[in-house]
């Protein structure tokens, strides 16, 4: 099945795309039981088609970077520095106040802790400033019950995920991220709080007048802190992170155990809030959980982001899977050349 027509007829739909017009420039890397089969790239990084982009080039990968700081906290998990059933007050203290006092880690995970808006924000930065974000957090009250229906918690769920990360191990996130994640799996391109140096391998966000879009083109988003949408990385970074969680692991090596996986990977739903079919938000702990529905929604596990980046795993075929793309769609969540590429690949489509 993976061949050397595969890599052409994958290669030939995103030159299809980039050159008509309907995406600008996008990456895919695709890995299988850990070893790489394809690390593809596309196009442009902006509208004035002066740079190509090339697979090492950095995209804006929005909520993508949601399933990095998840895989974190199982990481954490693992380590014994977290218990998904814990109060968040046993490792975030001033969390408990203004009605959040029973909030659970797993009611985090599962988009179950209420918050679901980011406190109001006086100025623009302020989103990605950490420390003011986290303050905000600990004295914002809950707008739905805590462990109740799930709402998706857009703008905030890095900062809840992330600085629980923090304090449960005594350590900053970017370090985290770093020591526990980026270092072992050998990934370089990878960024929360992106590094003065990076600008110029950068892709831009293009075709939109949405001002949260067009933010994740400044130097006050990209460079602050908030991994709910600031991330950014090539595709190929994110299909590394993939591969180390699936089958035999990124080139031999396990991020996390099959059992840790399974666990994260089962809907946490109330049975009075039942997934819907054109519901994509299916949780687990942290992960969107994108399987077939009515065989094992577990199956594939991952996150999407909102201009169309994607990364994730499928714990059948083991392939793992890491695409970008920097022109934003109306048709969002739905992204055509996603679907060209599932089906090159025998996987089912996305929406998220």
């Amino acid at each position: 099945m993976f061949s050397e027509k595969t890599k052409i007829d994958l290669q030939n739909v995103l030159d299809e795309y980039t050159s008509s017009g309907k995406e600008c420039g996008c990456q895919l890397a695709v890995y299988h039981n850990g070893t790489l089969l394809y690390d593809l790239a596309s196009g442009w990084t902006d509208e004035t088609k002066s740079r190509k982009v090339d697979t090492q080039t950095l995209f804006p990968v929005f909520s993508v970077g949601k399933g990095v700081v998840t895989t974190l906290i199982h990481v954490l998990h693992e380590e014994g520095l977290i218990d998904y059933n814990a109060p968040v007050t046993d490792y975030w203290k001033e969390y408990g106040k203004n009605g959040k006092e029973k909030t659970l880690v797993k009611d985090i995970l599962s988009h179950r802790a209420g918050l679901a808006h980011l406190p109001v924000m006086e100025k623009m930065e302020d989103k990605y400033n950490w420390e003011h974000l986290c303050k905000n957090v600990e004295e914002a009250a809950p707008s739905l019950p805590i462990g109740g229906k799930n709402q998706y918690h857009a703008a905030i769920y890095g900062v809840l995920a992330g600085h629980l990360a923090e304090c449960a191990a005594g350590k900053k996130l970017t370090d985290l991220f770093q020591e526990k994640l980026f270092a072992p799996l050998g990934i370089e391109n990878m960024f929360f709080t992106l590094p003065e140096e990076k600008y110029g391998n950068l892709a831009k966000i293009v075709n939109t007048e949405n001002k949260f879009y067009l933010d994740h083109n400044e130097k006050y988003a990209l460079s602050g802190l908030n991994p709910s949408s600031n991330g950014t990385c090539n595709a190929g970074s994110l299909a590394m992170m993939y591969a180390s969680l699936t089958g035999d692991g990124l080139n031999g090596k396990r991020l996390l155990k099959d059992e840790t996986i399974g666990n994260a990977t089962i809907l946490c739903r109330n049975s009075d809030d039942p997934l819907l079919p054109e519901q994509w938000n299916g949780f687990g702990l942290g992960y969107v959980l994108c399987g077939p529905r009515n065989e094992d929604i577990g199956r594939i596990f991952g996150h999407g982001g909102a201009c169309g980046s994607e990364g994730f795993a499928d714990k059948k075929t083991r392939l793992a899977v890491g695409f970008t793309k920097n022109r934003a769609l109306k048709e969002h969540p739905h992204h055509e050349i996603r679907n060209r590429i599932s089906e090159i690949l025998g996987l089912p489509s996305r929406v998220w």
